[in-house]
């Protein structure tokens, strides 16, 4: 059994290494704050053609958003299978779970998490991870569904530096949560 200090450092952990990756993202200010509330909410397909059989590179990882179906209960007809690792020196993190996404352009990851802590023991805690998605004429407006702020996640035509191109295809992540996963058994 875990105890609350480690379900708790295990949170925190899960949450400094999300955050670090994607906060990396460009700030934004208020004109882009004014260019996506003037945008429209991606609809679940949209969002879904954006991230479904891609891995999100982070700069310590990365998550998977398989484009497979589950279909293993009953409201998790249109949840995919994701899969994440993140490392920042000793301490590492793996997920998995599912993701799906909505018709207001929400994305959202619910996972477990395993977690390497302080004198190498293990935490795991459970986890959703949301961001909103607005589109106009091309242009993708991004922000964490809790807190942050709005970023162009994709600009049109795309630019170099545009988070978007950190979404590559198929599974990147599988060998090192292969890996993680082995070592905590």
């Amino acid at each position: 059994m875990f105890s609350i200090r480690s379900i708790i450092s295990s949170a925190v952990l899960f949450v400094f290494l999300l955050a670090g990756n994607a906060y990396a993202a460009p700030k934004a200010g208020d004109a882009i704050e004014k260019r996506a509330a003037a945008a429209t909410p991606m609809k679940a397909s949209a969002v879904e053609k954006l991230y479904a059989g891609r891995t999100w590179k982070w700069q310590n990882g990365g998550g998977f958003y398989s484009a497979e179906t589950t279909a293993r209960g009953l409201f998790s007809a249109n949840r995919k299978p994701f899969a994440a690792w993140s490392r920042k020196r000793a301490a590492w993190s793996y997920a998995e779970g599912n993701w799906y996404a909505t018709n207001g352009g929400k994305l959202c990851m619910r996972a477990l998490w395993t977690s390497k802590v302080a004198k190498g023991s293990l935490a795991r805690s459970g986890a959703i991870t949301c961001f909103l998605h607005r589109e106009k004429h091309g242009v993708v407006y991004q922000k964490p569904f809790v807190g942050g702020k709005w970023y162009v996640f994709r600009h049109n035509p795309a630019r170099r530096d545009d988070e978007a191109r950190k979404l590559v295809k198929g599974n990147r992540v599988i060998k090192e949560v292969s890996h993680l996963k082995a070592n905590s058994r």
